[in-house]
């Protein structure tokens, strides 16, 4: 099927041209402050649209995406446009970029280079992305679409949404740890399930990486185009 024009000025490629030879990130994720370690590690090629590195992130931590998310990084905020194309509201501290004028490689430069990505300004779950290693970009096609995101290790449950943040999430930790804690129950009436702070199922979040990738390709070849 050949890309509807329409579809194509409306969706952001996964990736931008570039001009001399691509470097792929491996980058380290992790939950600032949470009460056990939760990390994730990723490769990405330098040239994905800053835009779509938010959403990888989002789903390999395994966040629902009910939120606000931004990038922050020298002081800038990286932002997403919310449903109808407005921008956030502005904030003084933070000067703001649309995210979708950047790439991951405009960001991190060497290994040890980092940035915060923050998810739900009410938690205000913050993570800190770390350039671990630049490795020699090897897909003959580096822009346009393609999966070339693959998250490959990390350990550790994605915190409930709307749990109340680092301090929320490490009390119903402690509160589920004590059979005899009186919020116990009342908790595990809330999730639904036992939880298992310490449970990471790779494939499942493998598969919403990949899944997402081939969606904004699909969509933008005209695959949902009437």
């Amino acid at each position: 099927m050949r890309p509807t024009p329409v579809t194509d000025k409306l969706i952001a490629p996964l990736f931008c041209a570039a001009k001399e030879k691509l470097g792929v990130f491996t980058i380290e994720m992790e939950l600032i402050d949470a009460p056990v370690p939760i990390k994730r590690i990723l490769k990405i090629p330098e040239n994905m649209n800053l835009g779509y590195v938010q959403e990888i992130l989002m789903l390999a931590m395994g966040w629902e995406g009910n939120h606000l998310k931004e990038i922050r990084y020298g002081g800038i905020t990286y932002f997403t446009r919310m449903a109808g194309g407005e921008a956030p509201e502005p904030m003084e501290e933070f000067p703001q970029r649309d995210s979708f004028k950047y790439t991951l490689g405009d960001l991190l430069k060497l290994p040890g280079d980092t940035f915060t990505f923050i998810y739900d300004f009410g938690d205000s779950w913050a993570h800190i992305v770390t350039l671990k290693d630049i490795e020699p970009c090897m897909y003959e096609k580096t822009d346009g679409d393609y999966n070339g995101a693959h998250l490959i290790s990390g350990h550790g449950a994605c915190p409930p949404e709307d749990v109340g943040g680092v301090d929320g999430y490490a009390d119903m930790l402690k509160s589920l740890a004590d059979p005899e804690d009186e919020e116990r129950e009342s908790y595990l009436k809330w999730l639904g399930r036992e939880y298992n702070p310490e449970f990471f199922d790779l494939h499942e979040l493998q598969n919403r990486v990949d899944d997402f990738q081939r969606v904004i390709g699909e969509a933008r070849w005209g695959f949902y185009h009437r």
